[in-house]
């Protein structure tokens, strides 16, 4: 019989029940209960029960399908999954297979109905008991909401967290944060929106921010993304009734009743945001926020904080998006040296000719209309062609890319017989050295009690030094050896791809051209005056 081992432990640790531990209980189990011939071993350490979204958990499935075992022992239920319904699909997945499932703790075994039963009924309670945990949690996040108090985090622009304390219900002294206003970032929040309602763009906003000078408390541009939070934030917002019943249409937990929305008071929302995402902040649906009046003032009415968000919503999927579409091939590699920005495809339709014109244009140009930057616009058709032309010239076997990467081959050549003889040189000097030693050491095994053994042990030491060094040099020689061989192949590996380019460019679709574009070419520059193409970071040609 073959026994496959499941262990599981949310964080890393050696102590209690980690998951080498649940491995040695669980081999002792089965040593005793079943005739062995093997054990596999699936072992996530630092993973939840909450999914099944664990490494080796998905490998153990795997080969459960592959009939790889024949019974699955872990040390506890929830070690497999804290949900019922994954942990029924992987109990009904395992007997589809025919693999009977043991855990130890509980001593439940599917290979009997009562053990099926058991298996069950103790699940749905794990189950329960994080259900009335995270609804202990939620009690604990009303009551928090309903105290207005600003529970951490960065603080928005407009306010600043300032601590104050207050008493318990033991009468215990207690520290907690409201916040207060700055009114000079206050004054650019209320111009940021009523300018939103004027303009109704991000893109445009984003232009006004740039063309006003106008920066965030960090003293950075501001960006669309950073616009848009400052506008969907509801701690901006009176609130008032209406705001109310705009949250309650949603679906949204109110924490506090309809009178407590006094038409002064900002609001406080809590559980905006997935924590589970990684990497990556995901706003939850309304529907899952809490929402409770706080200690600070509102500044936006209520009508025009529901405004923006009705304005933001219809325009989410109107955003332009750069470099899409069958245009403007080098957008991803084009760069204005001026300001550092990007440079995106703009298109220019003529309806009476039905022709299509493009030209690349400066990011930084687009958004501050001119007034951050201003250099000149790049005809899309022309830069194309220099480009594609300067590329094939390139590709061929008497340009100055050929003959500077062919320079260079010799070069790792010739580097590489140097290291050759430089090795040979070495080891025959480490060879002399260590028969000295040898014979060093068998000299003092001879006079141990005269006084020249201090004088034989001081030579062995000098020369282990010695050896020390010559081994350094030797590593140091492999390994610039190694990196050589890595230059060559990727030379190689140029050279191919530019003969590729000109055999099989016109055959590409437009997208496979503009991969291996973006293989070929590192950088394009623009100054205003002239294109700086970077290939491979080996040569730079101005045009």
């Amino acid at each position: 019989m073959k026994v496959a081992i499941y262990s599981r432990k949310s964080k890393f640790t050696g102590k209690g029940e980690s998951t080498q531990n649940q491995i040695e209980l669980c081999k002792e189990y089965a040593i005793k209960h079943f005739s062995i011939d093997d054990f596999v071993v699936y072992e996530d350490e630092g993973f939840s029960g909450g999914n099944t979204d664990r490494p080796e958990y998905q490998r153990m499935l795997s080969d459960a399908k592959k009939k790889k075992f024949d019974t699955l022992i872990c040390y506890r239920l929830d070690r497999i999954s804290r949900n019922v319904l994954d942990f029924s699909n992987t109990i009904e997945m395992l007997q589809a297979y025919n693999i009977s499932f043991v855990s130890i703790r509980e001593q439940f075994d599917t290979s009997t109905p009562m053990g099926r039963a058991m298996m069950y009924i103790s699940s749905v309670f794990a189950q329960l008991e994080r259900e009335t945990i995270a609804e202990r949690i939620r009690d604990n996040m009303h009551q928090l909401a309903r105290s207005g108090r600003w529970l951490g985090g960065i603080t928005p622009t407009g306010f600043e967290s300032v601590s104050y304390t207050y008493q318990d219900e033991n009468l215990s002294k207690r520290k907690a944060y409201r916040l207060s206003p700055i009114p000079e970032e206050l004054d650019l929040i209320r111009s940021i929106y009523y300018k939103y309602l004027e303009l109704e763009s991000l893109t445009k906003l984003e232009s006004w921010s740039l063309e006003s000078h106008v920066k965030t408390r960090n003293g950075n541009n501001f960006e669309k993304s950073t616009l848009k939070m400052i506008l969907t934030n509801p701690v901006y917002a009176v609130a008032d009734q209406l705001l109310y019943e705009y949250f309650e249409s949603y679906g949204a937990d109110m924490a506090g009743p309809k009178q407590e929305f006094d038409g002064y008071h900002g609001l406080m929302v809590f559980n905006k945001h997935d924590e589970k995402k990684k990497n990556k902040v995901m706003r939850k649906d309304k529907s899952e926020w809490i929402v409770a009046v706080g200690d600070h003032m509102g500044i936006i009415p209520s009508k025009d904080w529901i405004h923006v968000q009705n304005l933001i919503d219809a325009n989410a999927d109107k955003a332009p998006r750069a470099g899409t579409g069958n245009y403007g091939i080098l957008t991803r590699l084009l760069r204005c040296t001026e300001c550092g920005s990007k440079m995106r495809v703009s298109l220019k339709h003529n309806k009476s000719k039905g022709i299509t014109h493009y030209y690349y244009k400066c990011l930084m140009k687009e958004q501050s209309r001119g007034s951050h930057c201003n250099i000149q616009n790049l005809n899309g058709i022309d830069t194309d062609q220099i480009v594609l032309g300067e590329l094939k010239r390139l590709a061929f076997d008497e340009s100055d890319l050929a003959k500077e990467l062919g320079l260079k081959k010799k070069t790792i050549h010739t580097l590489k017989k140097v290291y050759e003889l430089d090795r040979k040189h070495l080891e025959k000097e480490l060879a002399k050295l260590e028969t000295s030693i040898q014979n060093l050491t068998l000299q003092l095994a001879e006079n141990q009690n005269s006084s020249a053994s201090k004088y034989i042990i001081q030579q062995i030491e000098s020369i282990d030094v010695h050896i020390v060094e010559i081994r350094k040099k030797l590593q140091d020689i492999d390994d610039e050896n190694e990196s050589s061989l890595i230059k060559q192949m990727n030379i190689e590996i140029i050279q191919e791809l530019m003969k590729n380019f000109t055999e099989n460019y016109d055959n590409l679709s437009f997208e496979e051209k503009r991969k291996m574009l973006n293989q070929i070419i590192d950088e394009i520059t623009w100054d205003g005056n002239r294109i700086e193409i970077n290939v491979f970071g080996y040569n730079r040609t101005s045009l």
